[in-house]
């Protein structure tokens, strides 16, 4: 008895493994050939490409499950906003064709699809790619995003003009980003200092965003002066000028550093003019 249920049980597992082989040589041969993403900065939205093998003679549908295709800026993971575009997509935001809920079918050869990835902290994040079909992997792999720092600079520079008694400085100032990815929420200050005494005559502070290598204007009203320095070499002009609200009014003998501070995660950066300059003191 004890040798017939050996028998029984040997013949039960020698079924379950050939019918495990039987569903492993069934399954389909897919495997990730390339894995490519252009570069991107911050808080910008971007595309991870990968080619798909099937080395199959017919279609198959297989599943992806992606890992670290979004990061916010707690630098939380949101893997399940890794959104898929198949290569025959006519619109990438149309729902039909954008979805992690259904199955990329791939045909033999080389298949391509996209993610959408973002990331809204600089760093690097290994996006982990997986195929699967009826539950079971059929290859994964992990490509390396890098997410650069946007890089901020400042540039000061002004116009004079003699107006009766008066030399107007019209100050103007340009926060700029030369590296990849927006900055957002960059502190910026300004300090007027009188040389003469010492002291400081008026600080101003504001928040600023700067693009993807490009420039933003500081100022307090568009279009108009960051500030203005009027120099008085008799009356006061008796000029508002409305709406720059950061203005000086200064007599001959002084002299003012204007300096502008920009404060941006791990980023300082300054700059400096002098009001008349020392050549105009001459």
């Amino acid at each position: 008895m004890r040798k017939n249920i050996l028998v029984y049980v040997s013949v039960a597992l020698l079924i379950l493994a050939l019918w495990g082989l039987w569903q492993y040589g069934n399954g389909a041969d897919v495997y990730i050939a390339d894995m490519n993403a252009s570069p991107l900065g911050v808080g910008e939205p971007g595309q991870l490409n990968i080619v798909l093998q099937n080395n199959g003679s017919k279609p198959v549908d297989v599943w992806l499950e992606v890992e670290n295709a979004f990061v916010d800026g707690n630098g939380v993971a949101h893997s399940t906003l890794g959104l898929i575009i198949p290569n025959d997509s006519e619109d990438p935001w149309n729902v039909e064709y954008v979805s992690l809920e259904k199955p990329i079918h791939l045909l033999p050869g080389n298949n391509s699809v996209g993610i959408w990835i973002g990331y809204a902290l600089p760093g690097e994040y290994p996006v982990k790619v997986k195929i699967v079909e009826n539950s079971r992997t059929l290859d994964e792999g992990t490509y390396l995003v890098q997410i650069p720092f946007p890089e901020i600079h400042l540039k000061l520079e002004y116009e004079m003009e003699s107006k009766n008694t008066s030399d107007i400085y019209r100050i103007y100032g340009y926060l700029i980003n030369k590296g990849l990815g927006s900055a957002r929420d960059v502190s910026t200050t300004l300090t007027v200092t009188n040389e003469r005494t010492g002291k400081p005559v008026l600080t101003s502070s504001g928040i600023y965003y700067v693009g993807n290598q490009d420039k933003a204007a500081l100022w307090t009203w568009p279009d108009y002066p960051y500030a203005i320095v009027e120099i008085v070499h008799g009356e006061p002009s008796g000029e508002s000028y409305m709406p720059v609200r950061n203005v000086v009014i200064g007599e001959s003998e002084d002299r003012f550093l204007i300096n502008v501070t920009s404060k941006w995660q791990n980023q300082v950066v300054s700059a400096e003019l002098l009001i008349p300059s020392e050549e105009e003191s001459r």
